[in-house]
């Protein structure tokens, strides 16, 4: 097959790189060695178009810092790329991002799947201006109805999203998110840190109700630290003078991490700790679990899976005081601890890179028998 993929994150972007762009990564890596790929990317100063085998790294767009121009730029120059040269592929795989409405299914009659990481709903107003966020809610409520095929990482967002559309004639993919076998083979130390491992995203992340929590409980838990990870969306500089002004010198920010640093960061965490306030399928929560780690989540529906599986538990979302006696209640109870890690990587076992890869292509050999 040739296979066309729209993917907003790329690893060096300034703008950010997530678990959209680790699992087009991870996944047509894998398919490349029987198919023929082409990944549009968003540009960015000294972004360079790449050829790897039978995979094609294309960056379209504008060298500006700015992000508002960036994704504008982006936008219509890989609708044009679609419109002019989609008739070449076989099938085409939009990401979903409300701010980049790419129109794909109007402008070819390739087939395409909109695939679906997680959905903001009533959020963006509370993280974005009005400006941006109106018209961005707008795109999220009405923009999927002009597809037929979808890819969900999460049955919670296709619940979600779906009851949002009306025609009968669709067809749905649920293929999940997926981690390296690597972490499976991670030996699971606990040194005296807590783990926040995600983007650096305020809102988002919920990293304002763990910095609150952090600062009531580190009193009692001298030793303790706070360790943050990932691809800063805020700066963590910011935040920490804003949200832990009390013992900030106890909190570190890791950088973002991949490969042997992030399994070593994630295996020596005595918890890990996920507050978000809306999120899609996270793979460092799948990650944590093949680490043999417990997890502490929210409980919005997208994170159930956490305690529904066992290897972790929720706290009201929002609620900094449930927050902070969930973190005490795990610090204390090292048995719990351990069998919850046990479980996790039980759990994360079912979702290595290799079967995910498997199902994906599957699902792109369907959607192309579907149009035919």
């Amino acid at each position: 097959m040739k296979i066309l993929q729209l993917v907003y994150e790329s690893q060096g972007s300034p703008f950010g790189f997530g678990g959209a762009g680790v699992r087009a990564q991870e996944i047509y890596r894998r398919l490349s060695l029987h198919h023929e790929i082409t990944l549009l990317y968003m540009k960015y100063p000294n972004a360079q178009n790449k050829k790897e085998g039978n995979l094609n790294h294309i960056f379209l767009g504008t060298e500006s810092h700015n992000i508002v121009k960036s994704v504008i730029a982006y936008t219509l120059k890989a609708s044009n790329f679609i419109k002019r040269q989609g008739h070449e592929f076989d099938v085409i795989i939009e990401n979903f991002l409300p701010c980049m409405p790419f129109c794909s299914p109007l402008l070819t009659k390739t087939p395409v799947i909109l695939q679906v990481q997680g959905i903001m709903k009533k959020h963006v107003f509370s993280k974005y201006k009005f400006i941006y966020a109106f018209p961005m809610y707008i795109t999220e409520k009405f923009y999927p109805k002009i597809f037929n095929k979808f890819m969900f990482v999460s049955p919670v967002t296709q619940k979600q999203l779906l009851s949002e559309i009306s025609k009968n004639n669709i067809t749905v993919y649920l293929i999940p998110n997926g981690i390296d076998d690597r972490f499976l083979n991670a030996k699971p130390e606990e040194k005296n840190y807590i783990l926040f491992f995600s983007r650096i995203d305020m809102y988002q992340k919920g990293i304002d109700i763990l910095l609150k929590a952090f600062d009531k409980i580190a009193p009692r838990y001298p030793d303790l630290k706070l360790v943050l990870a990932g691809y800063e969306l805020d700066k963590t500089e910011k935040l920490l003078k804003e949200y832990a002004p009390k013992y900030c010198q106890r909190i570190e920010y890791a950088g973002f991490k991949s490969g042997d640093e992030k399994i070593s960061l994630l295996s020596g965490a005595k918890i890990i700790v996920l507050p978000s306030r809306y999120e899609s399928q996270p793979i460092s929560v799948i990650e944590a679990a093949a680490c043999e780690k417990s997890v502490i989540v929210s409980n919005i529906p997208e994170l159930k899976f956490v305690v529904d599986n066992g290897f972790g538990i929720s706290f009201q979302t929002n609620s900094v005081n449930e927050l902070e006696k969930k973190i005490e209640f795990m610090l204390n109870n090292d048995n719990i601890r351990k069998q919850m890690g046990l479980k996790g990587r039980e759990f994360a076992k079912q979702f290595t890179w290799d079967k995910i890869s498997s199902e994906y292509e599957k699902a792109l050999y369907d959607a192309v028998s579907l149009n035919k």
